[in-house]
């Protein structure tokens, strides 16, 4: 497989960049129910998580920038169904991946609350509107379970392609 035919190293870079820092938020919010409210645990839990959502967000809108500049392999030979549904997932992972920091933002502002970003904090010029920031809480709580579906889907078809149609779609992002 030549260079022409894998992603550009950026690209594969930024991608397990993205999942690592979107694993960890997961993680963070997960871990949070285990400690009793009001602890210090939790809030830190709350806190790595926004952080981390943060880190989603800078990854994702670079990443956003290097893949409209750059030339990314062909597919391999398919079924147009197929690439169109491929071009349609990668493109509503990209959506959610950066609607998901963006709103999770937003609830904290209008909800009056500061953005955290592990340790530091800051408060973005909004009105407060408390039941605008708990209605994009609960968008945002609810876009997990589609996020959830979405990098689900992505990955049993990443494997499909390896273990099913073995096909090298996978060398691609070597």
């Amino acid at each position: 497989m030549t260079r022409s035919d894998t992603y550009p190293r950026p690209l594969v870079l930024l991608h397990w960049l993205v999942f690592a820092a979107a694993a960890l938020a997961v993680a963070a919010i997960e871990i949070k129910g285990f400690f009793p409210k009001g602890s210090s645990e939790r809030a830190q839990m709350t806190v790595l998580h926004e952080s981390f959502g943060l880190i989603v967000l800078l990854l994702m809108t670079l990443r956003l920038v290097v893949r409209t500049s750059v030339k990314v392999p062909p597919l391999p030979s398919s079924p147009r169904w197929m690439e169109v549904s491929a071009h349609a997932m990668h493109w509503l992972l990209y959506l959610l991946m950066l609607a998901m920091p963006v709103l999770g933002l937003l609830a904290l502002a209008w909800s009056g609350k500061p953005v955290p970003f592990f340790g530091a904090s800051w408060t973005l010029p909004l009105t407060v509107d408390v039941p605008l920031g708990r209605s994009l809480k609960d968008i945002h709580e609810a876009g997990a379970n589609l996020v959830f579906a979405a990098v689900g889907l992505h990955a049993a078809a990443a494997l499909w392609h390896q273990f099913v149609l073995k096909d090298g779609l996978l060398r691609r992002m070597k």
